[in-house]
């Protein structure tokens, strides 16, 4: 038979901490009773612990000789120097967490600005001057802010893992949620899948996030972003049990009936034996375009492409449109060339086309049909 281990007794009593045994330089700090003289901690709360430490080690000190009165001055004394020595500790660490987070605050401003790290020891003698012309006295302070492109790199690097724990953490907790596919690609001919998730947890709290952008190499046929997208909810542990719609572009290699994305992704359920039924929903990304090819706006798309067009091909017209709305506040102070929406695949010979993109105004505006 095996041993059956007792408890002790002590670990039962639930003992507190007596204020009579300050008289042995004893005060109760972190749950324990320690020693005001050496700073050293008894096991557990008892008056002979305490009392059998300060005959073995301080009996024979100065304090040892004091009066009532001395000893009482002496306990508060030696109190305060114990609770400063903590304030201290506590403020050095503050000033350190607070010097952290200023330098992943600044770190994550230039990655969203999308500026090169190396901008991180521009912007430190920046401030260096700011702080030298201002308030002097607390250069040290700021001269312990880390800003140096491998600093700022690694601070990216750490939020973007962290950011991707929580996206998993999260998605694990749905009940329900729906994908959303965007291809498309870039001003290099460089293919893009964009994977949206929206879900619902159990408390009903609704998530709305992107995913992951897929680079697609070669061919851009359904099965290849089918794979992506297999491989995104893989890396995710996402559970496509739960998976209730589908939201596409309106490329054939989304929408096909046999070899679209959507199709082989709902195969792929029911092949699992998923009994949830999935919902395909085509463009709901582009509205505005398939609304004015499907509302038959032609005259008023045509006149405002060509007044568009007509404001950015001048450059005084420009000048004088960025006026107009710098003087009337306009949210948007600026226009782009007008371009039809393209999709990556329109069918298996298809060459990708590049888009113009936002800062591009001198490319001319689009005379091709649309493709989709």
């Amino acid at each position: 038979m095996s041993a059956i281990v007792k408890k002790r007794k002590v670990d039962l009593q639930c003992r507190a901490f007596n204020p009579e045994w300050e008289e042995y330089y004893f005060t109760e700090r972190f749950g324990q009773a320690q020693c005001l003289i050496c700073l050293k901690t008894v096991a557990v709360f008892k008056e002979y612990s305490m009392r059998r430490h300060w005959e073995t080690q301080h009996q024979a000190s100065s304090f040892a000789l004091m009066s009532a009165a001395e000893r009482k001055e002496a306990i508060v004394k030696l109190s305060g120097n114990l609770q400063k020595s903590t304030s201290l500790f506590r403020k050095q660490t503050t000033e350190a967490d607070k010097v952290t987070h200023a330098s992943y605050e600044v770190s994550r401003l230039l990655a969203r600005r999308m500026k090169p790290f190396t901008d991180g020891d521009f912007i430190m003698e920046c401030i260096m001057v700011v702080i030298d012309s201002l308030c002097p006295e607390k250069r040290s302070a700021f001269e312990s802010v880390s800003l140096s492109p491998r600093t700022v790199c690694r601070r990216n690097e750490e939020m973007s893992d962290s950011m991707k724990d929580w996206l998993k953490t999260c998605c694990s907790n749905f009940d329900a949620f729906s994908l959303a596919l965007d291809e498309s690609t870039d001003m290099k001919d460089t293919a893009q899948l964009a994977i949206f998730i929206r879900g619902v947890t159990a408390a009903l709290q609704v998530y709305e996030e992107f995913l992951q952008l897929v680079l697609l190499h070669g061919t851009t046929t359904g099965q290849d972003i089918f794979d992506a997208v297999l491989q995104c909810v893989k890396q995710h542990s996402l559970d496509l049990s739960r998976l209730v719609c589908v939201t596409t572009d309106g490329a054939p290699a989304m929408t096909g009936k046999k070899k679209g994305a959507a199709s082989l992704l709902v195969r792929h359920c029911e092949a699992a034996g998923h009994s949830q039924s999935i919902h395909k929903v085509q463009c709901i990304i582009h509205q505005e375009t398939l609304c004015s090819k499907s509302a038959n706006l032609t005259d008023v798309m045509s006149v405002v492409v060509k007044v568009v067009n007509s404001i950015l091909s001048r450059s005084l017209n420009h000048r004088q449109f960025q006026a107009l709305t710098d003087e009337v506040n306009a949210h948007y102070g600026d226009l782009l060339y007008f371009c039809e929406v393209r999709w990556l695949s329109h069918g298996a010979n298809a060459v990708p086309r590049v888009r113009p993109a936002a800062g591009d105004r001198h490319l001319p505006p689009s005379k091709e049909p649309p493709r989709c």
